[in-house]
């Protein structure tokens, strides 16, 4: 559940014809003539106009961070991170990493204007963005918004932790950079492939690997399943005893863990009790269905790259309800859905 308002910075981009000049281009906002100080320039066959001046234009509300030359721009909505001569940026809620856009020419300083292409106004704000070049005009069609001035300075932390945190959060959007990759191995043959990112979410990777080294997860079934929601395991065995493990610090949002990492299809996070953040173990469970409700509530820490039917065959078996000496678990297959191992690789 949100907590703070949505928060958002945006980076815009256009390809041009890289015949047209940079005073011959006109940029229409709804019709309207942007007029700015600074002129249109083109570089790398992209259109870059001042952040400013598009902003302003399209009622958004922009913050400048001159320690980490960041970028944050919000509708009110969302937020989108940028900086400058880095590539990639970033869509957000206060929750989670919504949409990493990748930029053809970074945003860059010039006569002191910030300046940044024009197409990923459509991209992400959801404007529409036409060229012609008959005239050189670019027309942006945007339901403009009035946010208040000063909104996205208030979200100046955010662009401070996901700038020490690019380099984590470039890895998770292009599944390359500091990764674990491991093995969901299942007694009936199957495997689900994983990849972990330890350096958004380092404890509870660290103690996943752990587990899975000890031969923890060996034998132990996935024993609750919610078709469209989840599937859950790593904590009993297929006689429902159960097997305990420390608990460790929960990396979400609400528990002041920059953890943006989405609850969609195929991501993997901690399970924990409602009552407590700092009260996940061994238990771990894997979003079958988009999930955003769990967002900066639960700690995901990787997402399925291979073996999905594997979980979708899982989310697919009959449950009951199990009767125990002192309590009663729901959701639980009729068939144990048996773990055979949990390999590191």
């Amino acid at each position: 559940m949100k907590k703070t308002a949505i928060c958002l910075a945006a980076a815009l981009a256009f390809a041009m014809a890289a015949s047209a000049h940079a005073a011959d281009i006109t940029i229409l906002v709804n019709g309207e003539k942007i007029q700015t100080d600074t002129p249109a320039v083109i570089e790398g066959g992209r259109t870059l106009v001042p952040l400013r001046a598009i902003s302003d234009a399209l009622g958004c509300d922009v913050s400048w961070d001159g320690e980490n030359q960041g970028i944050t721009v919000t509708d009110g909505e969302s937020l989108f991170f940028t900086w400058i001569g880095r590539d990639h940026a970033f869509k957000t809620s206060v929750t989670e990493i919504e949409k990493t856009s990748i930029l053809d020419v970074p945003p860059v300083i010039m006569s002191s204007r910030t300046m940044v292409p024009v197409r990923a106004v459509s991209e992400i704000f959801g404007a529409t963005v036409n060229w012609d070049g008959a005239s050189s005009t670019v027309s942006i069609d945007y339901a403009k918004k009035n946010v208040e001035a000063g909104l996205a300075e208030m979200f100046l932390t955010y662009e401070q932790e996901l700038n020490k945190k690019y380099d984590a959060y470039k890895g998770y959007a292009d599944h390359s950079g500091n990764l674990v990759n491991a093995e969901i191995q299942l007694e009936n043959g199957g495997v689900i492939t994983l990849e972990l990112y330890p350096d958004i979410a380092p404890v509870t990777v660290a103690n996943f690997v752990k587990l899975a080294n000890e031969h923890f997860y060996d034998g132990l079934i996935f024993h609750r399943v919610i078709k469209n929601f989840m599937i859950q395991g790593g904590g009993f065995d297929a006689s429902l005893n159960q097997k305990q493990a420390d608990t460790i610090k929960g990396e979400f949002v609400v528990n002041g863990s920059f953890n943006l990492i989405p609850h969609e299809r195929g991501a993997i996070s901690m399970a924990r009790a409602a009552q407590s953040n700092d009260s996940a173990s061994s238990q771990f469970f894997i979003v079958h269905d988009d999930s955003a409700f769990l967002n900066g509530q639960y700690a995901a820490f990787g997402r399925v790259t291979g073996g999905m039917e594997y979980v979708d065959a899982i989310a697919a078996q009959e449950t009951h309800s199990v009767e125990l000496a002192q309590t009663r678990m729901d959701d639980v297959p009729v068939e144990n859905q048996v773990i055979k191992t949990v390999v590191i690789k």
